[in-house]
């Protein structure tokens, strides 16, 4: 149930990314612009995961289906939008509901199998990379039939559904539940059991690994999965390269089985070799990868090749960073945790969005992939810095 969430909030910003350069000539706007709306969007709606820390006793069914909901009305407003106004408005009230996802989400999942966090924080991921995959080539073909509006209604359609499932599905309590030593709720299942201590949780994000890992999340979002390669690979392939909106739906599709099979396969690989060991192993390949999508050429089975390995290492680095996370903070404050992990690292990282669009704009595709390739070198080396000399790496991962 929580997945199938997770796929539903990944569908929409595929789709979007798909629909961005439709959008960008329909309102006879510019990248820079529109990457400027993109990235205070999803600034605000990062920052807003924030919340968790506040919310930590509110029950995650309660959560994820007033996100689900928002996010299905966002698109459908997205739809009717005359203009780059209206647009905009539904872009950020997907934003401003979308925020429970990945802490509450991930906080639920890890307490609920705390012996298997590992795999269970990668198949969320991964669940939600199923949506990354099925939006592209969908959306990509309404919109060949019937226009980016049309699009978008495709994903308030495909939200509903996300709505329904977890309001019925998620066998846990609507209100807030007490917090019991076990840490379980009245359906027999776990909702987070953290006092969420502001002063233990400050005096955490301190310590060097834990502080490195949220600074590293912060530069790894310039080339990271759906925030950039969600925007820029369709912007790319559309107006770099002038491929047909079923052309790039099906090279997208292939990125995007990458982006399913990855954080599993490199989850595993982690578990068996190191966290630690596996997650800069990440950071150079993917850097690798997106220098060859951008200059590999034409070819559409080059682009779909290249596009494979991107999509497996950029879209493996946060679960891959997440796991490493919870090594270090364990299950305490779990969901205070993650909602720090998260806002910090997407909020800032957001910026990229902008970042990347002026890039674009201003200098040319290639230059902006060369720079989120730089963005992954830089992150890997703070990991291996920043991480190096703990005690506890040497002993858990």
């Amino acid at each position: 149930m929580v997945g199938w969430s997770h796929a539903g909030q990944h569908a929409y910003m595929a789709g979007l990314g798909v629909a961005i350069p439709f959008v960008v000539a329909a309102f006879h706007v510019s990248y820079a612009e529109m990457g400027v709306v993109l990235a205070v969007a999803a600034m605000l709606g990062s920052a807003l995961q924030l919340l968790a820390v506040v919310f930590r006793r509110v029950s995650t069914r309660l959560l994820l289906v007033g996100q689900d909901a928002g996010s299905m009305l966002g698109a459908a407003l997205a739809a009717l939008a005359p203009g780059i106004g209206v647009f905009a408005a539904g872009r950020f009230l997907q934003a401003i509901t979308g925020w429970p996802q990945h802490p509450v989400g991930s906080a639920y999942l890890s307490n609920s199998y705390p012996e298997h966090r590992g795999s269970v924080l990668s198949w969320h991921i991964t669940a939600g990379n199923v949506g990354t995959l099925i939006a592209p080539l969908a959306v990509s073909s309404v919109i060949a039939s019937g226009g980016w509006q049309w699009g978008f209604g495709l994903l308030a359609i495909l939200l509903a559904t996300t709505v329904a499932v977890v309001a019925f599905g998620l066998r846990v309590p609507w209100r807030s539940v007490p917090r019991m030593p076990s840490g379980v709720d009245g359906a027999g299942r776990h909702e987070d059991d953290s006092d969420g201590s502001r002063i233990g949780l400050v005096g955490l994000l301190r310590q060097r690994p834990v502080a490195t890992l949220l600074l590293a999340g912060t530069i790894a979002a310039g080339g990271q999965g759906i925030g950039i390669l969600g925007v820029y690979a369709p912007a790319y392939l559309k107006s770099g390269l002038g491929f047909s909106a079923l052309s790039l739906g099906l090279i997208l599709t292939v990125v995007y089985l990458g982006a399913v099979i990855g954080p599993v396969l490199m989850g595993t690989f982690a578990d068996r070799i190191s966290h630690r060991l596996v997650l800069l192993g990440n950071y150079g390949l993917g850097a690798v990868a997106l220098l060859g999508f951008a200059f590999v050429g034409k070819s559409i089975l080059a682009l779909g090749a290249v596009g494979l390995f991107m999509g497996i290492f950029s879209y493996s680095e946060l679960s891959l960073r997440q796991t490493l996370f919870a090594d270090y903070v364990g299950q305490e404050s779990v969901r205070a945790a993650f909602g720090v992990f998260f806002a910090v690292s997407q909020a800032v990282g957001a910026l990229w969005v902008a970042v990347i669009g002026v890039v674009v704009t201003d200098i040319d595709f290639h230059a902006a992939f060369v720079t989120m390739a730089g963005t992954f070198v830089l992150a890997g080396l703070l990991v291996a810095f920043g991480t190096a000399r703990s005690r506890r790496a040497s002993l858990t991962v």
